[in-house]
């Protein structure tokens, strides 16, 4: 178990989480009665399915994208401990979907942690990418960044 969190394994868990994340999104935005709460879930939807494409592509041509020679030790360590924590992340988005959420609110407290989740997983991701490469996942992560911000204001308003 020790040595299955390499970077192909990690890139498969956050295709899972991508593409589990759209699903949760678009059933929030079915569900929610408030228009802006709406157009923000939507809004997540469709970046998380771009995000699913790009990881997806860096997975098939893992090779042009992937450095495998790094420095053993603390960061082998690092990358294992947050990907040990990071693969129940789909199973939890998962389980979100059936269960439903009490209040937007809730709802939005869930999308902040699976965000902040994310960046902390695609920062260490990012350790593996051949130089060249690096912008695509610092695109991901950036966008990531903003999903946080805008949840993090929408949460704001909905405390109002």
């Amino acid at each position: 178990m020790e040595n299955q969190f390499h970077p192909q394994e990690i890139l498969k868990i956050s295709i899972e989480v991508e593409e589990r994340g759209a699903r949760l999104y678009s059933k929030l935005a079915e569900k929610s009665g408030n228009p802006a709460v709406e157009k923000v879930w939507n809004y997540l939807k469709e970046q998380e399915i771009e995000h699913k494409k790009i990881f997806s592509d860096i997975l098939a041509k893992a090779g042009d994208y992937m450095v495998y020679e790094f420095n053993p030790g603390e960061y082998q360590n690092y990358i294992r401990a947050i990907s040990s924590e990071y693969i129940f992340t789909p199973q939890l988005i998962e389980d979100k979907i059936k269960n439903n959420f009490e209040s937007d609110l809730e709802a939005v407290n869930f999308g902040i942690e699976i965000e902040k989740e994310s960046i902390l997983v695609y920062s260490s991701l990012e350790e593996f990418m051949k130089l060249e490469r690096k912008e695509l996942i610092d695109k991901i992560i950036d966008q990531e960044r903003k999903h946080y911000t805008d949840l993090v204001s929408l949460k704001k308003t909905l405390k109002k």
